[in-house]
């Protein structure tokens, strides 16, 4: 791999590693610099670059810092304060460059085993080696440029595609599924945190918004988001449903067909309750819930024979036990042995539109080109890259990428006193609805989240690096409620000049006032809960102790002037939707009721970047009873060729 640095870069890299993580092996910088030469845009490399070449010119830190000296030449505690500087700066720029490079440094290093061992961290608790479950999918071998003809070709084999595929398949139609991911299953799932970034999630785990405020994680890999997802699996709630189809204009959402749509996905998920056996983190969650009388409910899950035990934690990163039913053991499996053709590794740069209406896509394997000729086109790449696909394939409509909601989310964290072992447990067992509905169907949902290192690298504060060891040392005992928010306002998605996706997103007014209330009520809980201290992912340490009087009200108070733009508080967003949003009308949406691209023949588009308005639940089962109705749509538009 070409280096993506400079060699003074890199030089400087090294030392800011060292000072961020002061205990981290000589080597952390160059890994960090392999980190930066993964980025998939040109763009950001060379911001980097740029940043830490200025960190080592000394007029640059007088300006900035008030330290005359170039920072490979600074004391210990001057590189410190230099950092702190930048983290807590009221420069949105500085903030982004210090979250950039804190990210990198922290979560490459605790994601290494030796140093998560050290914070208590004991890895994969499955045996080491993965179970040798065989590969039922064979995916075509692309050795060279290739022309592949077929019916219908679908981008994308997650919660969208991968439904598509299976229901079209079985309905008779020649498919290609194409996705950019590789394959993986059971056999590869080592539950080893970095390898487990680095090979089934979009940019290794490292995509975010434009101005970092929001990290982007989304599943790149065969079956998508479903394999390294949650297994929570809400049906669209009945005032979402109704909303879509009064506000937007769209009734077959309130229809029965939509409501069989779900409940056959649900069916073929064998999604239940049954299995939410709740780990240590919804312990403390019920535990503050129940002593507030605040609503709980048990989580709907996408599982069978689930084991519910130490190891289910791990789940973000594969479920080796098969128990998840995600499309890669499900609709996939069912359109291969049906004879769909499949290709990973396949990034789809543009589709073929001849006089208004789709012929196929070209894409690109490694060094080869591969073209598929197909007589409708099936985009479900997500609400990031579905939009950009077609904004570099020409279409032109006022809402393509607008209205992106990305339901941001966060969590307060707490020391208990109890060994909590976060990463542990059901990936997600209970939620509360208590203010889910503060203004029109707006507000926010309470559930937990395994977490385990990297997550704790993100969400703690660096003052110093003693500082944040500290709080690293403290997972064990780490508690939390999570903080998942329906965002009313929506962000948008964009190309570089490259023709790479580019996510712009800023929190209203509107939705961050729902995000204060949340970040108070769940402090509340968790005091509750019997929490020793109590903490937000600022970038700065604002904590508090519970017991004295008006110590929450105090510590909100500090948590608000902490700061609330970007790079101050830690979001992070596993749901993304409504770019490609359907409407009734082209000069507000991009698809019609009938998924088809407005003014496009044979074009089509079933993820959740359909979704009129955030959906406001974990959004994967609405997914996929969309993309089941659009199977059906778009067979009586596509005649097999046998029929």
């Amino acid at each position: 791999m070409t280096p993506a640095l400079s060699p003074a870069a890199r030089d400087v890299l090294r030392v800011v590693a060292a000072t961020l993580v002061d205990t981290a092996p000589a080597d952390l910088g160059d890994r960090v610099a392999l980190r930066i030469a993964s980025f998939p845009r040109l763009a950001d490399r060379a911001e980097l670059d740029l940043l830490l070449r200025l960190l080592d010119v000394a007029a640059v830190n007088l300006l900035l810092s008030g330290i005359p000296k170039s920072f490979t030449r600074m004391s210990a505690g001057e590189r410190e304060r230099c950092l702190r500087g930048w983290a807590t700066s009221r420069l949105p720029q500085r903030r982004k460059a210090f979250q950039a490079l804190k990210r990198l440094t922290t979560v490459t290093h605790y994601t290494t085993p030796g140093a998560a061992r050290a914070i208590g961290y004991p890895g994969p608790l499955s045996p080491p080696p993965p179970p040798k479950t065989p590969k039922p999918i064979r995916p075509i071998a692309i050795s060279a440029d290739t022309t592949l003809d077929c019916d219908i070709v679908v981008v994308g084999s997650g919660a969208g595609g991968g439904v598509v595929a299976g229901e079209l398949t079985a309905a008779g139609r020649d498919v290609i599924v194409l996705e950019k991911g590789g394959y993986r299953n059971e056999a590869d799932f080592t539950h080893q945190e970095g390898e487990a970034l680095e090979t089934l999630y979009d940019a290794g785990g490292l995509l975010a918004t434009s101005d970092l405020g929001l990290v982007v994680l989304q599943g790149s890999t065969l079956g998508g988001g479903t394999v390294i997802n949650y297994t929570t699996s809400f049906h669209t709630p009945d005032s979402v449903r109704r909303e879509w189809a009064h506000e937007h204009d769209l009734p077959h959402f309130e229809s029965a067909e939509f409501k069989r749509a779900l409940d056959t996905v649900a069916r073929r998920l064998c999604v239940n309750t049954d299995h939410a056996k709740p780990s240590g983190r919804d312990q403390v969650l019920i535990r503050g819930l129940e002593q507030l009388r605040w609503h709980h409910g048990l989580l709907p899950r996408d599982v069978r024979d689930c084991p519910q035990d130490d190891a289910c934690g791990y789940c973000g990163m594969g479920c080796r036990r098969g128990a998840k039913q995600s499309t890669l053991i499900t609709y996939l499996q069912d359109a291969a042995a049906k004879g769909a053709r499949i290709v990973v590794g396949c990034d789809v740069r543009r589709v073929l539109i001849d006089r208004s209406a789709a012929s196929g896509v070209e894409a690109r394997v490694g060094t080869h080109t591969i073209k598929i000729r197909a007589k409708a086109v099936v985009v479900a790449a997500g609400a990031v890259h579905s939009p950009a696909l077609l904004l570099r394939s020409g279409v032109r409509l006022p809402a393509l990428g607008h209205n992106l909601a990305l339901h941001p989310a966060t969590a307060v964290f707490a020391d208990m006193d109890e060994d909590v072992r976060p990463w542990t447990g059901t990936v997600q067992a209970h939620y509360s609805d208590e203010f889910a509905d503060l203004d029109a169907g707006y507000g926010f949902k309470f559930e937990t989240a395994p977490v385990h290192p990297s997550l704790q690298a993100l969400a703690a504060p660096w003052e110093s690096a003693a500082g944040h060891r500290d709080r690293m040392a403290k997972l064990p005992q780490t508690g939390l409620v999570g903080i998942l928010l329906r965002d009313r306002y929506g962000g948008r998605v964009r190309l570089d000049r490259t023709g790479a996706a580019v996510i712009d997103y800023r929190m209203s007014r509107y939705d961050r006032e729902h995000l204060r209330r949340a970040i108070g009520a769940a402090a509340e809980v968790l005091e509750a809960a019997g929490a020793r201290e109590i903490w937000a992912p600022l970038a700065r340490a604002v904590t508090y102790r519970p017991g004295a009087r008006s110590a929450r009200e105090d510590w909100l108070r500090r948590v608000y002037r902490a700061g609330w733009g970007p790079n101050q508080l830690l979001l992070v967003t596993f749901h993304q939707m409504a770019s490609c949003r359907m409407g009734a009308r082209a000069r507000t949406s991009v698809v019609d009721a009938e998924h088809r691209v407005w003014g496009i023949r044979g074009l089509y588009v079933a993820d959740a970047s359909t979704f009129p308005s955030s959906s406001g639940v974990n959004p994967m089962l609405t997914v996929m009873a969309i993309a089941h109705r659009a199977a059906g749509v778009i067979a009586s538009h596509q005649p097999s060729a046998v029929s």
